[in-house]
């Protein structure tokens, strides 16, 4: 017996195929959207990055500079009986300028080790994301295209057109689909015509074995007073 399907409500599967639709056009939209954030990254990095942190190099070394000179200075000041010059502020400068030296050195180091490091991670990322693109590209534009169709035969069918081989074609199965009123109203009337046929042979047989059970009749005798 062929595989049966059975659908209850057409428009089931047209919300699936808006869902589907709109569910491919986040996906995409998320997609573009953190290709694009990569790509402004890089520039970032490789353009902008290197020539902030040199600048801000320069200008912690003058700092430095002027830190040291202004130690040196006070160091030359002659001290008196009562009282010898403090170095204590020209020292915590110093120390705090030499901090903003090292780490604008730091930052300049970095940003040259992922110069050549993030390019290198955006093409894996990239070809990780690879599969969704031919998902949405692809397999999502031929699932739409699939079930706008079986949703046209299938409205066509529910009103009475002949578009049973089509929707198989379209499903990918040789059987034949039938509307769940038509299958049980034909089993009623094959049981029906079973029934009836097998009434007809129980009477036919009925009368065959009283016609051949019937006893014989006698010859009648001729008349002994006719001769």
């Amino acid at each position: 017996m062929g595989e049966q399907i059975k659908v209850a409500d057409v428009q089931t599967i047209e919300r699936f195929r808006a869902s589907l639709l709109v569910a491919s056009e986040t996906f995409g939209l998320a997609l573009e959207e953190a290709e694009g954030e990569i790509e402004r990254t890089l520039a970032w990095v490789e353009s902008e990055q290197p020539d902030f942190w040199r600048k801000r190099i320069r200008k912690a070394q003058d700092e430095v500079v002027m830190c040291k000179s202004a130690l040196f200075r006070k160091q030359e000041i002659k001290a008196t009986a009562d009282a010898r010059p403090s170095v204590v502020d020209e020292k915590k400068a110093l120390d705090r300028a030499m901090k903003r030296l090292e780490y604008a050195e730091h930052k300049l180091r970095n940003t040259k080790r992922w110069t050549t490091e993030l390019p290198r991670q955006s093409v894996i990322f990239k070809g990780a994301l690879s599969g969704m693109h031919t998902v949405l590209d692809r397999d999502v534009p031929r699932v739409n295209a699939m079930l706008k169709r079986m949703t046209e035969h299938l409205e066509a069918y529910l009103r009475g057109g002949d578009e049973s081989d089509r929707l198989m074609e379209i499903l990918g199965t040789s059987s034949n689909m039938r509307r769940g009123g038509d299958t049980d109203e034909t089993s009623a009337a094959d049981d029906s015509t079973a029934h009836e046929s097998t009434g007809a042979d129980s009477t036919a047989d009925d009368r065959t074995t009283g016609t051949s059970e019937a006893p014989e009749s006698d010859p009648q005798t001729p008349n002994e007073g006719t001769k």
